[in-house]
């Protein structure tokens, strides 16, 4: 904080570093170093782009047009950088809020899906190569998926996340709804093995299947935990699953005997 000239944010800087090549990939939000890109095996200052406050959400990488880069959401916008040298590719801000802009950018194809809460929406923004560049343009503004502190996950042609409290089955090219349900409650999604785990915040484990034809659930449980709520998403990892709260770690097996 001190070197980039900033401060932390309300509730402490919570992204995923991202690591690429030789570079590691954080957001200190600083004047002039919104991104910033360092020498993994030094820490020196490799390059610096925009002026962005920080976020809380993580960069995820991709190639595009012979430019290799990144999406993220900022704190005031999703914004598409290039990994090389730190040039602003794309800019949209329609989609960012004044509180928190959390969940993590979904791409593929050429397209990325950006979403928050309070009140705000989701978009998919769709990248076309152009002049050396990038040009970006909007397929779809709306408020059927806004992702609070979880990220949707994409099977096949679908979305599926918490739209703040509510499972929802979104199509990804279009943002047509195919269902809601309320679910193990406000919650959190992983995709593993054609299944949805999920864990809602007050402890409630579910198990449902990833398909656009409902809501269908295989089961579910709870898990023990304190008075403050659960936001973690669920870890699947050769076989075991992992939940965390507040105060403890669980780990479960879940491999096929």
């Amino acid at each position: 904080m001190k070197r980039f000239e900033t401060d932390v944010i309300h509730w402490g800087m919570s992204e995923s570093p991202l690591m690429d090549g030789d570079h590691l990939i954080v957001m200190p939000g600083g004047k002039g170093a919104a991104i910033v890109a360092l020498d993994k095996k030094t820490g020196n200052t490799v390059w610096k782009s925009g002026g962005d406050r920080a976020g809380y959400s993580s960069a995820i990488a991709f190639d595009l047009g012979g430019i290799h880069q990144m999406a993220i959401l900022t704190g005031q916008a999703a914004i598409g950088v290039n990994l090389k040298n730190g040039e602003l590719l794309w800019r949209y801000d329609k989609v960012s809020n004044r509180t928190a802009n959390i969940a993590t950018p979904i791409y593929r194809d050429g397209h990325v899906f950006v979403s928050t809460a309070y009140g705000t929406g989701c978009a998919l923004l769709k990248l076309t190569p152009e002049g050396g560049g990038e040009k970006m343009t909007e397929v779809y503004f709306n408020r059927e998926m806004m992702n609070h502190y979880s990220s949707s996950v994409l099977v096949g042609d679908y979305l599926y996340g918490f739209s703040n409290a509510i499972l929802t089955a979104m199509k990804f090219m279009t943002g047509d709804v195919v269902w809601k349900d309320r679910s193990v409650g406000k919650g959190s999604v992983t995709y593993a093995d054609g299944k949805l785990y999920l864990l809602g915040e007050d402890g409630t484990v579910g198990l449902a299947e990833a398909t656009p034809e409902g809501y269908k659930e295989i089961s579910r449980f709870n898990i023990q935990r304190n008075q403050f709520p659960t936001w973690t998403p669920p870890v699947i990892s050769s076989g075991k699953m992992y939940l965390r709260e507040q105060d403890n770690l669980y780990c479960y097996d879940i491999a096929q005997k």
